[in-house]
């Protein structure tokens, strides 16, 4: 957790995060117009900034910035109907609006997200699920893809030295290139079935899939501002689904 210490982020019950970005996804699937969505994308910029996450929103812009680019040039450059010029280019009036919600819906989500990720805490949310008598299957399945990437990039970036000091040549002509691929993917690979396999058998030692109810050993609180922080964001969401669907 990247979370900067003592922010809501930190001190929130670890469910809080994961209902407001479900449901800022839900609302921003839901909402029509370019106007409501844009509302939305700077209502959650602010959001994550109060809850100290706030640099979610800058990273979110690596894969976003193209994202937008080919957006603009789609629905915007080879959009049909009627045309504005923007710094000497034709662009469609119609295209630019589609591609400005589109844009704003792909923000909301990204950033959300992201601060979501940055504020996770594997443990807390462990103890949270058990602490409500769930299986842990289900707060294991959570924890590992939330996970898996660092893991998965650390994994990457260690074989990737190896094989250069092994004498792996990464640059110079695409046929090099394509040669390796395979000396970096077949290692990465197995080492994730191999690590599957472990902890598989991690699990069944600690009597991961029993039944019995398993003990919190510090239950995160869950205050009343997270509750009425849940229950306000899923009535966003559905009142966002209910407008869409009978409006």
């Amino acid at each position: 957790m990247t979370a900067a210490p003592g922010s809501f982020a930190a001190r929130a019950h670890p469910f809080t995060p994961l209902v407001v970005t479900l449901c800022i996804a839900v609302v921003a699937i839901a909402l029509p117009g370019p106007a409501a969505v844009l509302y939305l994308y700077a209502a959650t910029l602010i959001l994550v900034v109060l809850t100290g996450t706030g640099r979610a929103a800058l990273r979110a812009l690596v894969p976003l910035a193209p994202l937008w680019f080919f957006l603009v040039l789609l629905h915007g450059v080879l959009g049909d109907g009627e045309q504005t010029t923007v710094l000497g280019v034709a662009l469609s009036r119609n295209g630019l609006t589609l591609a400005a919600t589109q844009a704003a819906r792909l923000g909301a989500i990204a950033t959300a997200s992201l601060a979501l990720y940055t504020s996770f805490s594997p443990a807390r949310f462990v103890d949270a699920v058990a602490e409500r008598g769930w299986p842990f299957s289900m707060s294991y399945l959570v924890v590992a893809t939330l996970l898996a990437l660092p893991r998965f990039r650390a994994r990457a970036a260690s074989i990737l030295e190896a094989q250069r000091s092994r004498g792996l040549r990464l640059r110079g002509s695409p046929l090099n290139r394509a040669r390796a691929i395979g000396p970096i993917t077949f290692p990465l690979l197995l080492g994730a079935l191999a690590e599957v396999d472990e902890r598989g058998f991690a699990l069944e030692t600690r009597a991961a899939s029993g039944v019995t109810r398993r003990t919190a050993l510090a239950p995160p609180p869950d205050t009343r501002m997270d509750r009425l922080t849940r229950w306000a964001a899923v009535a966003a969401a559905g009142s966002a689904v209910a407008w869409r669907v009978l409006g």
